[in-house]
């Protein structure tokens, strides 16, 4: 598979979020700011449930980029605490709290935010495989 598709972070992929996310290597966090088009609607004027975790997700990826592990997700839990209109600004904010030996993985723990004006509108934890 061709990198640059992901869904969230994929530059080259035309329907995706194309979330640029900043590393903060010496805190162990991934950052970004987006506003959510209306293709991205589920209710009349509101974003859809699916994409604020798939943002969320994402931003935890990449918040065990920022301790230079690739991983992916093998479990993820979101709180939706308020509705995001669409065409609202974001700020995604994810870091890592831990690392765990799980048998012979390496299992790291991770938790993200979403905030607008107006306070949070979801929050996420997930736990991620370190690939390889």
């Amino acid at each position: 598979m061709e990198k640059g598709f992901c869904f969230v972070c994929g530059t080259h992929n035309k329907v995706g979020l194309n979330l640029n996310f900043e590393l903060d290597r010496e805190n162990h966090l991934a950052s970004c700011s987006a506003v959510i088009s209306d293709n991205y609607q589920g209710w009349d004027g509101i974003v859809h449930g699916g994409i604020i975790a798939s943002m969320l997700d994402g931003s935890m990826v990449y918040a065990c980029k920022s301790i230079d592990r690739a991983c992916i997700t093998a479990e993820l839990t979101v709180r939706y605490k308020k509705p995001v209109p669409i065409n609202t600004p974001v700020t995604i904010i994810a870091r890592v709290k831990d690392q765990i030996q799980w048998m012979s993985y390496t299992v790291i723990c991770t938790e993200a935010i979403m905030k607008m004006d107006g306070g949070i509108a979801a929050k996420a934890k997930a736990k991620m495989f370190v690939k390889g």
